[in-house]
C-alpha cells in the first residue's frame, strides 16, 4: 500500500512540474517586454502550484492516517480473539507432588480406631481436634500455606511437653504417621498430611501451644519451647534489655512468626548452622528406635547441659528434665520469674 501510494504522489508532482514549465514558455514567448506583468504572471503561477502541492500532502497524509487506524483496529481485533482462545497452563503435574491424585483407601486397624480417644483421656479433649473432614477448627492443621492438603486421624496440641510425648508415644504405638508442626507457615507442605500419598492414617502435634522462652547465664542464652516464635523471640529480646542481640534465625518469613523449630530445621541448623545470626547449641528432643523385641519405643535425649535437669539429676521414676522444664515454663507463663535450677 505504501509503495502505490509514493508512486501516485510521485506522477502528481511530476505532471505539475511538466505543466508549469508550459505555462512559463508561453508566457515568455507572448511578451517580453513587460516585466512586471510576466513577474505577477509567475507569481500567480508559483501560488496555484503551492497550493497544490499542499492540498495533495494533506490528501496523502489523511489516506495514510486512515489506513493505519484500519490497520490497527485489525489488529486489535485480532489480539483479543487470540487471547480469549488462550489456555494458562494447569501447573501439572507438579515436581514435588500429586496433590490432585485420588486419596489412598486405609483401613484403620482397632488401635487408629481408637487412637482419637485414646489421645482426649491422656491429655485431655479439648487438646484433640478430629482431621477426617475439613471445617473451620480444622483447616489451619491441614492445609498447606502454599501447597499440600490432607486429612488426619486426629490433631493433637499439647500444652506441656510431657503431653506431647504421651500423644508421640501412642500415635507410634498405633503404626500412625506422626507429623510434627510449628506454625505451618512453610511453602513445600512438608508439615501436613499428604492423603494421596500416606499409605496409614497421619496424626498432627501441633507446637503452638508449646510457645515460652526464657534467657539463661545473664541472657547469653535463651530456652525455646518448640512452638516459640521467632519474630516474638526477637520483641522479648529487646524487653528483657538485649537490644543488640539478633533473633535466633533469619527466614523470608520471620514477619510471619513461625517456630524456632523452624529456625534449627532452615535458619540455624543442619546444613544452615554457620549461616545464621545465632544457632542452636543445645536441644531436647524425642526420637523413635525399635527396641530388641522389634517394637518402637520412644527415647528422650538430653542435650541442653543445664544444671539441675541433667538426665543424673533425677532418680528413677523421680521426676525428669521434661517434668522440670514444664514446671519452669508454666511458672514463667504465671508470671513468676524464678532462677531454673
Amino acid at each position: 500500500m505504501t509503495n502505490l501510494m509514493n508512486r501516485s504522489m510521485f506522477n502528481s508532482m511530476l505532471k505539475l512540474r511538466q505543466l508549469s514549465a508550459a505555462k512559463g514558455r508561453a508566457t515568455n514567448g507572448i511578451s517580453r517586454a513587460s516585466s512586471t506583468s510576466s513577474s505577477a504572471h509567475q507569481k500567480v503561477s508559483d501560488n496555484a502550484n503551492t497550493g497544490i502541492k499542499l492540498s495533495t500532502v494533506a490528501g496523502i497524509a489523511g489516506l495514510s492516517l486512515t489506513a493505519g487506524y484500519a490497520a490497527g483496529n485489525f489488529n486489535n481485533l485480532t489480539s483479543t480473539t487470540s487471547k480469549d482462545s488462550r489456555e494458562l497452563p494447569s501447573g501439572l503435574p507438579r515436581g514435588c507432588c500429586s496433590c490432585d491424585s485420588p486419596p489412598v483407601e486405609l483401613n484403620l486397624t482397632k488401635s487408629q480406631e481408637d487412637l482419637p480417644s485414646n489421645l482426649a483421656s491422656l491429655i485431655g479433649e479439648e487438646n484433640v481436634i478430629s482431621g477426617l473432614t475439613e471445617d473451620s477448627s480444622n483447616t489451619m492443621y491441614l492445609k498447606g500455606a502454599r501447597l499440600g492438603r490432607g486429612k488426619a486421624l486426629a490433631i493433637v496440641t499439647p500444652i506441656s511437653l510431657q503431653d506431647a510425648v504421651k500423644a508421640l508415644e501412642v500415635a507410634v504405638q498405633a503404626d500412625c504417621i506422626v507429623i510434627p508442626q510449628g506454625q505451618n507457615t512453610g511453602l513445600t507442605g512438608g508439615s501436613v498430611p499428604r492423603e494421596e500419598e500416606d499409605k496409614r492414617p497421619a496424626v498432627i502435634i501441633s507446637m503452638r501451644k508449646l510457645n515460652m522462652m526464657f534467657p539463661i547465664d545473664n541472657g547469653e542464652k535463651v530456652v525455646c519451647l518448640a512452638g516459640a516464635g521467632i519474630a516474638t523471640l526477637a520483641n522479648n529480646l529487646n524487653k528483657w534489655g538485649f537490644p543488640d542481640r539478633e533473633s535466633h534465625s533469619t527466614l523470608g518469613s520471620t514477619f510471619l512468626d513461625p517456630t524456632t523449630a523452624a529456625g534449627v530445621a532452615f535458619g540455624s541448623g543442619g546444613t544452615q548452622l554457620r549461616k545464621g545470626p545465632a544457632y542452636t547449641d543445645r536441644a531436647l528432643y524425642a526420637k523413635v528406635k525399635q527396641d530388641k523385641w522389634g517394637r518402637h519405643v520412644i527415647e528422650l535425649v538430653n542435650t541442653l547441659g543445664i544444671e539441675g535437669i541433667e538426665d543424673t539429676d533425677f532418680h528413677e521414676n523421680k521426676g525428669s528434665s521434661i517434668e522440670q522444664l514444664d514446671i519452669y515454663a508454666n511458672d514463667i507463663k504465671q508470671g513468676y520469674d524464678r532462677p531454673m535450677a
